[in-house]
């Protein structure tokens, strides 16, 4: 049996299209489950944070792993240089680790924090001419953590020489992207990929289908004529022809 031409590729465009669909719809229906128990729902209170998490953003929390938080790591820790029960930093630096920053020096054209005689990127930060508001050089003791905002403009931390390293049991969460947030919008771009291939496909299926030559049908009736005219033509042999002239000659008696 012949296939029409596109016809595979209809059938791919039809496939890509209704999966594409299933997919947005499982990440819509995913986006309003709750998270799992181990994540307790947050929100962002102030500008201390920005740009990393702005005042009023939504966020989740997670117990701190076995070990203690790690640097880099964004915790909810009770500080004392907080009147709320607790507030969002950054560890900067963890028990045994130097940090220190000197106003008057520059890294490679830039001004950065030192941790362990090694310059700290810090791409976070707010601003980045700007990693502290005062110089320090602290040795953090073992079971304490360094604790600095990203907005180190607007903020208050470690850095300062009343406040100081905090004890590794003032952390009381870690601050984290829920992981099917992420799933959701990686979802959302391929549901979108998906349908978007879909549609091509099926755009091109019809170009092919539009493009195709359409098969000539005679009708009923010029059809018998020609089946006729053939066998006509091949019967030929049998048709009598007149008689010509030696035919006349050879009847005439002698």
């Amino acid at each position: 049996m012949e296939h029409r031409p596109g016809r595979r590729r209809g059938i791919a465009a039809i496939v890509l299209l209704v999966l594409g669909a299933v997919i947005l719809g499982g990440v819509t229906v995913a986006k309003a489950v709750d998270p799992p128990s181990r994540y307790t729902r947050g929100e962002q209170v102030g500008w201390t944070m920005t740009p990393t998490y702005t005042n009023g953003e939504g966020l989740y929390l997670e117990p701190v792993a076995e070990g203690g938080p790690r640097r880099g790591d964004v915790v909810l820790a009770a500080v004392p240089w907080s009147m709320k029960k607790t507030q969002m930093n950054r560890v900067v630096a963890v028990g045994g680790d130097r940090i220190q920053y000197k106003v008057s020096s520059k890294v490679a054209g830039q001004y950065r924090l030192v941790l362990n005689g090694t310059p700290l990127d810090e791409p976070y930060l707010e601003q980045w001419r700007n990693p502290s508001t005062v110089p320090f050089n602290v040795k953090v003791p073992k079971g304490y953590v360094f604790l600095m905002a990203d907005n180190r403009l607007n903020s208050d931390g470690s850095q300062f020489a009343n406040n100081g390293p905090v004890p590794v049991a003032a952390v009381t969460a870690k601050v984290v992207a829920y992981p099917m947030a992420k799933l959701a919008v990686w979802g959302q771009l391929a549901g979108l990929l998906v349908l978007l291939a879909g549609g091509v496909l099926a755009f091109v299926a019809r170009r092919a289908r539009g493009r195709a030559p359409r098969p000539v049908v005679l009708p009923v009736q010029a059809q018998g004529s020609v089946a006729e005219a053939e066998r006509a033509a091949g019967d030929g042999d049998d048709v009598p022809r007149p008689a010509g002239p030696a035919d006349e000659r050879a009847d005439v008696p002698s």
